[in-house]
């Protein structure tokens, strides 16, 4: 009998555990690369069905891949006009924050001081530098617009090289198979929790729009990306309820965050579950430790990917564990 039939269970559970490791820190150190990559294929494969269904009403492959390709350019150009113009005002509008910052801390420290409650000088939070770090996030994502550019590039080339017909090599339970079944699974969830993701982030956009928040656009496309993220939606209220605290005060500020969380929560948990159907065949705790696992893989961009990559795992493992098997 081969001497590799008998290693121990637990032998072999210590060296997959240590292979994964291995590669999970290595993806760990190459995240920001990796994470372009990753965000083109996702999006090169979402819009793969466009060229697949221009092909089959009779138009070239060529001239198909070229008009979708085309399309997700100007899109993509469009929205980091937007998100340029969005992130340029608000860097401008630092300073009004910081002040308004400034007077609501004192506004408090009076409160708790007229209670009998005050506050040293070292509990007190500074503004100058809570403005200073939330300006250094503005024009870190600001400069980091570049990255879409090259996003956008790296979507087209995918697009130009994924087949726009199936392989006859793809039988039931064949690896190909399995890629073609988790690519639809994707789709799948992208497609709908995109859509529905674009519905609320529109709303949400009237509504920041209705009441004033400076930014609405921007804090919009963080709303539709966060559709994307299990339990995301949460998140997505903070920076636009700061921003109108901080422009408008309280009483518009807890408006918006009234308005936010009754849209947000409907479309979450009312209309994604029905138009979802049966699911993608997760469970709620396999949900949540993916997010950790792919978190702490790929930093925060981990949490978009974390559902996409966990669906192809799921379908390609059974492959991997057919061939150790034989």
């Amino acid at each position: 009998m081969p001497l590799q039939n008998q290693e121990p269970p637990l032998l072999r559970l210590v060296l997959l555990g240590a292979g994964l490791v291995i590669i999970a820190a290595g993806m760990h150190a190459a995240g920001s690369t990796l994470n372009l990559v990753l965000i083109s294929v996702l999006l090169a494969a979402t819009l793969y069905p466009v060229p697949v269904y221009l092909s089959s009403k009779g138009m070239k492959r060529g001239p198909a891949i070229g008009l979708t390709a085309l399309l997700a350019v100007l899109s993509g150009i469009g929205l980091i006009l937007v998100l340029g113009r969005s992130l340029s005002g608000l860097s401008e509008n630092l300073p009004a924050y910081q002040a308004s910052l400034a007077g609501l801390i004192d506004g408090i420290a009076d409160k708790l001081a007229a209670r009998g409650m005050p506050l040293d000088a070292g509990m007190k939070p500074d503004a100058a530098r809570i403005i200073g770090a939330a300006g250094r996030l503005a024009r870190g994502a600001l400069s980091g617009l570049g990255y879409g550019l090259f996003c956008l590039v790296l979507v087209v080339l995918f697009l130009i090289e994924l087949p726009i017909l199936k392989s006859g090599d793809s039988g039931p339970g064949s690896l190909r198979n399995r890629l073609d079944e988790s690519m639809r699974l994707v789709r799948q969830y992208v497609g709908l929790n995109g859509l529905i993701g674009a519905v609320i982030a529109l709303v949400n956009f009237v509504i920041m729009l209705l009441i004033g928040t400076d930014a609405p656009a921007l804090w919009a496309v963080i709303s539709f990306l966060f559709a994307f993220v299990p339990f995301g939606f949460l998140i997505s209220l903070i920076p636009p309820f700061i921003v109108t605290l901080l422009e408008h005060g309280p009483g518009r500020a807890g408006l918006l965050f009234g308005l936010f969380f009754i849209v947000n929560f409907i479309g979450d948990n009312v209309i994604k579950p029905k138009v979802m159907g049966g699911g993608l065949g997760l469970s709620p705790l396999v949900i949540i430790l993916s997010l950790l696992a792919w978190g702490v893989v790929l930093g925060p961009m981990g949490a978009l990917l974390a559902i996409p990559l966990t669906l192809v795992l799921k379908q390609i493992l059974p492959v991997f564990t057919t061939v150790r098997e034989t």
